[in-house]
C-alpha cells in the first residue's frame, strides 16, 4: 500500500532529483515503485507531478490510489471474505484464492474503465474498507452500501454493461447477454423474463418476477424467497411461512421439507439429512465425479466445476467450468468460470460462449 518515508522523501526518476516534504507515499500506480512521484506511470516526473507531490505533502493529503492498486485490493478483500462466508468458497468457485483474486481484479478494472461510470479507484477503496466487517448476508446479497453501484452518466435507455454507468445505478441486462440498458430500479412483481433484476431483488423462476429477498422473521413462500442463510419454514397446513436462520453447524436440528424446522445453510458446507433431521457436512468432488445425491449423502462439486444432471435421488456429474471464448450450456454444462457468463444471445437459448463483461461491445 502506501510507503511513508520519515523526514524527507527524495524522488528519483530519469536522473531528476526533487526533495519534497514529509508524508508523501511512493507512486502507487507503478508496480516497481522505482519512480516515486511518477503519478501517471509514464516513466518521468514532470513539473506538474512535482507540484502535486509538494501540495499533497503540505496539506497532509495522501496521493490518490491507482486503479490497479484499488482493484488488486478489491480482489483480495472479496476473495478473503468469500472464504470467510462460504466453506471452501474460492476453491469451489475458482479453484483457489489466487485465481479468484486475479479474476476479480480484472473484472474490477473493466468496470472502472467503462464509459460513463461513476465509479473511481477511491470509491473502490471505500468498498474494500467495509468488506471485512460486513455480515455474510450483506456480502452475499451485495448489500454493503459502500460497494453498491455509483451513479453514472447514462440516462434510462442508454446501453450499459454495469450499473455504475447509469444515472439510476441500475443496468437491466438482457437475459443471455452481458449488455443491457440503463433503467429504473425494480419494484416487487416486475418481470425478469428477459432482463435481470436490480440490486436487492431475486428473479423467481416459477413466476419470472423480481421479488425482494426476505429477511429473518419475514413472511415467505415459494414465490417470495428468503435471503442468504435463511430457510422458509412453512407448516404443512399453511401456504406461507416465516424466514428462519438455517442450521449452520453439524448436528443442528433441521427439516429437509422445511415444515417443522429450517434447512441447513449450504454456505456453511451443510445439508439436511432426512433420515436423522440433522445437519451433516457436504462431501466434495472434482470434475468427472458424481454429484448431488450419492450414497445417501450430498456431494458438491469443487475446484471450479459445476454439477449437472442431478435430480432428486439421481446423481449428476461435475463438469469443469469453461474459460472465456469456450463453449457453454446453461442446461447441460459446462458453466463459465466467474466472472465470465454463458452468453447465449437470447432468453430461450441454452448454448453459447463464455464471455467476460465488456462494455465496449454494448451499443
Amino acid at each position: 500500500m502506501m510507503r511513508i518515508v520519515s523526514g524527507w522523501l527524495v524522488v528519483f526518476c530519469l536522473f531528476a532529483t526533487v526533495t519534497v516534504s514529509p508524508s508523501l507515499s511512493a507512486a502507487q500506480c507503478c508496480g516497481s515503485e522505482q519512480c516515486s512521484g511518477d503519478f501517471n506511470c509514464d516513466g518521468q516526473v514532470t513539473i506538474n507531478e512535482i507540484i502535486m507531490a509538494v501540495n499533497n505533502a503540505l496539506t497532509g493529503c495522501s496521493m490518490p490510489v491507482s486503479a490497479d492498486q484499488a482493484c488488486a485490493d478489491s480482489g483480495t478483500a472479496t476473495c478473503t471474505k468469500l472464504d470467510q462466508c462460504v466453506v471452501n468458497g474460492t476453491t469451489i468457485r475458482y479453484g483457489g484464492a489466487t485465481t479468484c483474486q486475479v479474476r476479480q481484479k480484472e473484472a474490477c478494472l473493466v468496470r472502472l474503465g467503462a464509459t460513463g461510470t461513476g465509479n473511481t479507484p477511491a470509491a473502490v477503496e471505500g468498498c474494500v474498507s467495509q468488506v471485512p466487517s460486513a455480515s455474510c448476508s450483506d456480502f452475499d446479497s451485495g448489500n454493503i452500501p459502500e460497494c453498491q453501484a455509483k451513479i453514472g452518466s447514462g440516462a434510462n435507455g442508454a446501453p450499459c454493461a454495469f450499473g455504475g454507468q447509469c444515472e439510476s445505478a441500475n443496468c437491466a441486462l438482457a437475459t443471455g447477454t452481458n449488455c443491457g440498458t440503463c433503467a429504473a430500479p425494480n419494484r416487487a412483481g416486475d418481470s425478469c423474463a428477459t432482463t435481470s433484476c436490480s440490486q436487492g431483488f431475486a428473479c423467481v423462476t416459477a413466476t419470472q418476477q423480481c421479488q425482494p429477498r426476505g429477511t429473518a422473521g419475514g413472511t415467505c413462500d415459494a414465490d417470495h424467497p428468503c435471503g442468504a442463510g435463511l430457510s422458509c419454514v412453512t407448516p404443512a397446513a399453511m401456504t406461507s411461512g416465516i424466514c428462519r436462520a438455517a442450521g449452520n453447524s453439524v448436528g443442528a436440528v433441521c427439516d429437509a421439507k422445511h415444515q417443522t424446522a429450517p434447512g441447513c445453510d449450504p454456505n456453511a458446507g451443510l445439508y439436511c439429512d432426512a433420515s436423522t433431521n440433522t445437519c451433516l457436512a457436504f462431501t466434495y468432488a472434482i470434475a468427472g465425479a458424481q454429484c448431488g445425491s450419492v450414497n445417501h449423502g450430498t456431494v458438491v462439486c469443487t475446484n471450479a466445476s459445476t454439477c449437472f444432471g442431478a435430480q432428486g435421488q439421481t446423481p449428476g456429474m461435475c463438469v469443469a467450468d469453461a474459460l472465456e471464448g469456450m463453449s457453454c450450456d446453461t442446461q447441460t454444462g459446462p458453466s463459465c468460470l466467474p466472472p465470465a457468463t454463458c452468453v447465449t444471445g437470447s432468453a430461450t437459448a441454452t448454448s453459447g460462449v463464455c464471455r467476460l463483461p465488456d462494455p465496449t461491445v454494448c451499443h
